[in-house]
């Protein structure tokens, strides 16, 4: 009964919402000049149907709540433009008017509805950034608003052990909420190092705490990698030593490789091997004149290229009249 009256209490709405428009196209009424206090006792009255709707449905649904909890705050902002509590609140009320159906949304049904706690989280924090701003600086809110995303995904994974995916999100976007904060506290010399280690840590920490991940080891020992040069060179004031870029991607293949009897990396020699022999080169033509490593080089070429063009193709040296003998023989052993 309640839902047949509800259906056509909003029947009967619609039907009025559409004749007043199409008397404002036939300019017969005109909304633009009505005052910001009618319009918000218009946007109230709309609030009031839909709570009510709400109310008579019961909290299964909690969807009706975001019209009503929208429309309240916007009779709320217009009621209070140009007063100091509407400068003050900003656009605060829609944000949390948009937080609150998720809550109600959690709280109706917390087994099956632990992700409402994501967006109402998210919608909550951004309600704060907005009343917070003008007495905060730019880098701190940045950093509020990416850890306070990042939150509930550590969240989701201490409530539900399974869902590591949970872990993922979580750590880049508490490493990316670190950077606007170390920007304010570390010089420039040092901030590109410590990107580089925050950017690795998730991997070390994905891949200590389950050696079958050893993929992890790829991308933290790159950004280590990249580290390692920097930290010199801020460090001493030299110019970037691109060999121990390549000597520490080297060792990080080389440690895959360690592991090849518990885990498939067998394949990382080559690259290990590829990437020491380059950063010897390196370190060679960097130490030495501008002309002796490209020299070098060219020699080298030269020589693989006279060995592979001079090289005398290898002879059986087993005469066709042995070769015969051992096929005979070999036939005779499988015969008996």
């Amino acid at each position: 009964m309640k839902s047949k009256v509800m259906d056509i209490f909003w029947s009967v709405v619609l039907i009025a919402a559409g004749i007043v428009f199409l008397l404002r196209e036939l300019g017969f009424i005109y909304l633009d000049t009505l005052s910001g206090t009618v319009w918000a006792l218009i946007f109230a009255a709309l609030a009031a149907f839909f709570w009510l709707t709400y109310f008579l449905k019961g909290a299964a649904a909690w969807g009706w709540l975001f019209p009503a909890t929208i429309f309240t705050a916007i009779a709320l902002i217009i009621g209070l433009e140009g007063t100091a509590l509407g400068d003050a609140l900003s656009g605060a009320p829609i944000l949390a008017a948009v937080a609150l159906p998720f809550l109600a949304a959690f709280a109706s049904d917390p087994k099956t509805r632990p992700w409402a706690l994501i967006p109402a989280w998210v919608m909550s924090v951004l309600t704060v950034v907005v009343l917070v701003e003008r007495f905060v600086s730019g880098e701190l809110i940045g950093s509020l608003v990416l850890y306070s995303i990042a939150l509930p995904f550590l969240a989701v994974y201490l409530y539900d052990r399974t869902r590591r995916w949970a872990l993922i999100p979580f750590a880049v976007l508490a490493v990316v909420g670190t950077f606007p904060l170390l920007d304010l506290l570390i010089s420039g010399d040092f901030l590109a190092v410590l990107v580089m280690l925050l950017l690795a840590l998730p991997f070390y920490v994905v891949f200590f705490l389950n050696k079958g991940n050893w993929w992890a080891l790829i991308p933290a020992g790159v950004f280590s990698s990249i580290a390692l040069p920097l930290g010199i060179e801020a460090l001493l004031g030299i110019s970037f030593p691109a060999g121990l870029l390549l000597a520490g991607m080297g060792l990080t293949f080389g440690a895959l490789w360690m592991m090849r009897s518990q885990q498939p990396t067998a394949w990382a020699m080559y690259p290990a091997i590829g990437l020491f022999i380059a950063a010897g080169i390196v370190f060679f033509v960097e130490s030495s004149s501008d002309i002796i490593g490209p020299i070098v080089l060219v020699a080298v070429g030269v020589v693989i290229l006279l060995g592979s063009v001079f090289r005398k193709p290898q002879t059986s040296s087993v005469t066709p009249s042995a070769q015969v003998e051992a096929e005979d023989a070999s036939r005779e052993d499988s015969e008996g």
